[in-house]
């Protein structure tokens, strides 16, 4: 049975949404498994709730619930702290590099489209005024094509 794509917006039904959410959590758990196990990497993950329930997992056994919580020391928390902002330092710059690069690509695309729009617009001038007489536009196409075979 083949997939289809999935339209991204929020699911009314509080039940479906439910079960979507623990279905997806659990996938992206299993895939940050995956990506540690297969390029030797650290990766953490920390999912709220709705309902503001946490939900972790890291590949380096640093848990942050349960009996292994109380494990955790204050300069444990602390150097966790600062990997984290530090990694949302990261993905915010990232993020801004990407919308400026954007940006600029959607800048140099008006300039280009607004010059062809000029020239556009000299043409069709130019045929108002019959200056353009060589131009393959002014010439109805039977034209054009003897033009051509001459």
């Amino acid at each position: 049975m083949g997939r289809k794509k999935v339209e991204l917006k929020r699911i009314e039904n509080k039940s479906s949404r439910q079960v979507t959410f623990s279905k997806r959590r659990n996938g992206l758990f299993k895939k940050a498994r995956e990506l540690s196990v297969l390029c030797d990497v650290q990766v953490a993950i920390l999912v709220f709730s709705s309902c503001d329930k946490l939900y972790e997992f890291s590949s380096v056994g640093r848990n942050l619930e349960g009996p292994y919580a109380m494990e955790l020391t204050l300069g444990d928390l602390v150097e966790l702290e600062k990997q984290l902002h530090v990694t949302l330092t990261h993905v915010r710059d990232r993020k801004i590099q990407m919308m400026l690069e954007s940006v600029k690509s959607l800048h140099d695309q008006e300039k280009m489209l607004k010059e062809e729009n000029q020239l556009l617009e000299k043409q069709i001038v130019a045929m108002k005024n019959g200056k353009d007489s060589d131009h393959p536009l002014y010439h109805p196409p039977q034209q054009t094509t003897l033009s051509l075979l001459k």
